[in-house]
């Protein structure tokens, strides 16, 4: 199956990008793959939650930091202010596009790869890794201070 788009929503009241936002968004860009990018519609919503040059602020940062490299392979970033034009605004943007198959849907089907082989289960394995290095930091730091 081949999708005209994808939206991937983030709110703009959110005072920073945290980690698990990070995570999120990394894993969702394994998901569709650099080429479907070009389909991909980042939304931010939540407009009504702050005043506007500090929602604008927030929106040329993300622009320019988190979302950047997906900006720059094609993804677009729409704003959602709780109107009914915004969503038709949104919608008529990816009705426009060429659909196209997710990077997950060729890596298994087309390549015929074991879903632990994908670029996805890659992204979650990398983010196993960081917890398990986290945590044998934390277990010495934990360790040191009751020898001391």
């Amino acid at each position: 199956m081949k999708l005209s788009g994808l939206i991937y929503v983030h709110r703009i009241s959110d005072v920073r990008m945290g980690g698990i936002s990070s995570r999120n968004f990394r894993m969702f860009r394994k998901l569709c793959g650099d080429d479907t990018l070009k389909n991909v519609v980042i939304v931010t919503n939540m407009w009504g939650e702050v005043d506007q040059a500090k929602g604008e602020m927030r929106e040329a940062e993300l622009k320019s930091r988190f979302f950047k490299a997906a900006l720059d392979k094609g993804a677009q970033m729409l704003r959602h202010d709780n109107t009914v034009e915004s969503v038709y605004n949104i919608l008529r943007h990816i009705i426009q596009n060429h659909p196209l198959p997710l990077q997950i849907q060729r890596e298994l089907v087309d390549e015929k790869k074991d879903i632990g082989q994908t670029a996805a289960a890659q992204e979650v394995e990398s983010q196993i890794q960081e917890l398990i290095q986290k945590h044998r930091v934390e277990i010495k730091q934990l360790q040191e201070e009751m020898k001391g």
